[in-house]
Parts: structure tokens; C-alpha cells; sequence
């Protein structure tokens, strides 16, 4: 009986120790906000300085809503649907990522659903831009952006669509 006593008691005080405090969640809040101070001294790297070159507009669509237009050097990763030099002005960008692998499942989930000539295209970084068509003109690039928030492909999006178009030399 007093060992069963003891071994309640030693439960109990370790099951106590394990909650969870303000303490602990204000630890974890400053090593996320030292992550993100040391993720800043990047833009003082060579790829702060590409980040720097990009450029963000809006334009109006015909559906009312606004777009955002992204001016970014990329180029077609290898082996991903497109080559660079077949890259149009105007390009659709369903999604964003650090990792290939990522941006690859993307791709095939949007093959799958309905949209062949997806490619994607990386900054000098590298992060992958997931692309769903190039076109020569900005008004086609709109209503490919408006067909694709109305088709069921924009379920698996993993960002609001935007447009990326190569910046003038």
C-alpha cells in the first residue's frame, strides 16, 4: 500500500512538471523571432540583393478583383516541362517553394487536374515557382488567372494565384 502511495505521488509530481507554461511558449516566441532576425541577414547576401531587383504591382482584372504582377528573373528548372527560352512575358504562378520536391508535386497534382503545360521556373536562390501557362500578353495572363480561381483545380493551390512577368533589361 505505501509503495502503490508513493508511486502515485512520484506520478503525479512528473505529469505536473510536463504542463506546459507561459514561460515555455515565451521561450519558443523568441527563438522564432531570432529565426526570422537571422533569416534578414540574407539581404545582405548575393540573394538579398535578387530579392531586392523584384518588383510588385497590382492591376485590375475584369472580374472586379485586383492581381498582383511579380517582375523576377527566373528560368526553367531542367527536366520540369519548358525550357527558359520558350518562356513568354507573362506567367501564371499557382505556387511557391524552397524545395523541388515540393514544387514537382504541385506540378503533377495540376496535370492531373486538367492543366498539362505546367512547368516551373526558379530564381537564383533557388525557390520554385509553380506556373500553370506563359503568355505573351497581360490580358491573357488575367483570364487565365480568373479561369483558374473558378476552376475545381484551385482547391490544391497552395497560393493565391499571381502574375510573374520578366522584368525589362
Amino acid at each position: 500500500m505505501r509503495n502503490l502511495l508513493i508511486i502515485s505521488l512520484a506520478a503525479a509530481t512528473l505529469l505536473g512538471a510536463c504542463k506546459t507554461s507561459e514561460a515555455n511558449y515565451r521561450e519558443a516566441y523568441e527563438k522564432a523571432i531570432a529565426g526570422r532576425e537571422a533569416d534578414s541577414a540574407v539581404d545582405s547576401t548575393i540573394y538579398g540583393k535578387v530579392r531586392q531587383q523584384k518588383t510588385v504591382r497590382t492591376v485590375d482584372m475584369p472580374d472586379g478583383g485586383t492581381a498582383e504582377i511579380r517582375a523576377q528573373h527566373v528560368r526553367a528548372t531542367d527536366g520540369t516541362g519548358i525550357t527558359t527560352d520558350k518562356m513568354l512575358q507573362y506567367n501564371v504562378v499557382t505556387g511557391g517553394f524552397k524545395q523541388l520536391f515540393n514544387a514537382k508535386s504541385l506540378r503533377q497534382r495540376l496535370i492531373n487536374a486538367g492543366y498539362p503545360s505546367a512547368f516551373i521556373a526558379e530564381t537564383a536562390e533557388p525557390y520554385y515557382y509553380v506556373i500553370i501557362g506563359t503568355y505573351p500578353d497581360l490580358d491573357q495572363a488575367k483570364t487565365a488567372v480568373t479561369a483558374f480561381n473558378n476552376s475545381e483545380a484551385a482547391s490544391i493551390k497552395t497560393t493565391t494565384p499571381f502574375i510573374l512577368e520578366k522584368p525589362k533589361r
